[in-house]
């Protein structure tokens, strides 16, 4: 079995990479391990948009941040004053998805979702990991069982290949079995909303889950991807092309043409996680960013694969294409990386940005400044467009 609690604080070790603090900060003391985080607000501060931000969104234009335990924050003035809203649950938060002013979700730790409808002021818990548990030990059996069957009556040339599914399933299952003994505990890293009803979220050792109901139920959608060794999706986006694309661990990539019903997998070749993918307007070019400041582009629509050059050894943590066809990735000290060449060659800026980084809006701000959220809240900086 893989190791659990190395995915599982994943995020909130990404967080005391950024912040250069020992990964044990990040444990809970003995008085929080005694409380339900899941049943235990947010606790309300003035000063809660100084928290470790992890994720980044706009609603219409409003902006709304979201982080550890359980801090959101909006603004309604561009970034310039922040209030703290009112949220159900304690655990971290890594992911936020608005497809109006007012319909939103945010999901993190524990397996919480929460949706708000007025706009990030207030939220509610939709889902958590115990849901979770149930829908992937759910689904995990009934494909082990199906498989089974297909083995019984499988001609003898396809028998082989049959056995191996089972065989995976099986182990797949025994694996989640092991992880729900945690509890509640698998972590959510991705959101995407087609509108106010339809919706998918991802996460930790393949969590895949889809929604018909504006996220009042859920079912398990773990089997339409093939992941046999679980691994994790770190982000899910829709691209400027209009597909959906999950980034994840292994430098594994899934696409979706049609809306997240069907999926293929791209391999980059590289072997760590990969945080998030650009797909070029009107361009069969791909760019996708991850550990260690690694960027890896194709010029085929995916199916084939070369690193840049390395310009920087943090993370790459967010990317964007700009409308004079510039593209800016942004790095875990805040330096960003321009291109003008459709991400033939990249130019580092040479000042970090100060605090460590950890998502950024990705539109830039009236004046060319971008928004920045990671240690010690959210903050903005300028940026040059015209880098080369």
């Amino acid at each position: 079995m893989r190791n659990f609690f190395d995915s599982t604080l994943r995020r909130p070790l990404l967080a005391a990479l950024l912040m250069g603090v020992a990964a044990i900060a990040c444990l809970p003391t003995p008085a929080a391990a005694a409380m339900d985080l899941l049943d235990q607000p947010a606790f309300q501060s003035g000063r809660a948009a100084k928290s470790m931000l992890l994720t980044i969104a706009r609603a219409g234009e409003r902006l709304v941040a979201a982080g550890e335990r359980g801090v959101i924050v909006y603004s309604d003035d561009q970034g310039t004053s922040w209030t703290q809203a009112n949220v159900p649950v304690s655990v971290t938060l890594t992911t936020l998805c608005f497809v109006s002013r007012d319909a939103g979700w945010a999901a993190g730790h524990d397996g919480v979702i929460l949706k708000t409808a007025d706009g990030g002021k207030t939220w509610h818990k939709q889902f958590d990991g115990n849901s979770a548990n149930t829908l992937v030990l759910a689904g995990l059996e009934a494909r082990v069982k199906e498989t089974r069957s297909a083995l019984e009556t499988a001609p003898e040339k396809s028998r082989a290949t049959a056995a191996a599914s089972l065989e995976s399933l099986q182990n797949s299952l025994q694996d989640a079995k092991a992880s729900t003994s945690f509890g509640p505990s698998m972590p959510l890293f991705g959101l995407w909303f087609r509108d106010a009803t339809e919706g998918l979220v991802i996460g930790a050792f393949g969590q895949f889950f889809h929604t018909r109901d504006g996220g009042k139920t859920w079912e398990s959608w773990s089997g339409r991807i093939a992941n046999p060794e679980g691994l994790h999706f770190n982000s899910i986006a829709q691209l400027a092309n209009g597909n959906l694309m999950i980034t994840g661990e292994a430098g594994k990539l899934r696409r979706s043409r049609d809306e997240g019903v069907t999926w293929e997998t791209l391999d980059t070749g590289y072997p760590g996680h990969l945080y998030g993918t650009l797909a070029l307007p009107d361009s069969p070019v791909l760019l996708t960013y991850g550990f260690a400041g690694n960027v890896y582009k194709s010029s085929d629509d995916g199916r084939t694969w070369k690193a840049l050059p390395k310009l920087t050894n943090k993370p790459i943590v967010a990317g964007m294409t700009l409308p004079n066809g510039s593209i800016l990735l942004v790095a875990g000290d805040g330096r960003v990386l321009t291109s003008r060449d459709q991400g033939g060659s990249f130019v580092l800026s040479t000042t970090p940005s100060g605090r460590p980084v950890a998502a950024v809006l990705p539109q830039l701000l009236p004046n060319n400044k971008l928004l920045l959220v990671g240690t010690g809240g959210p903050r903005l900086v300028n940026v040059n467009i015209n880098a080369h």
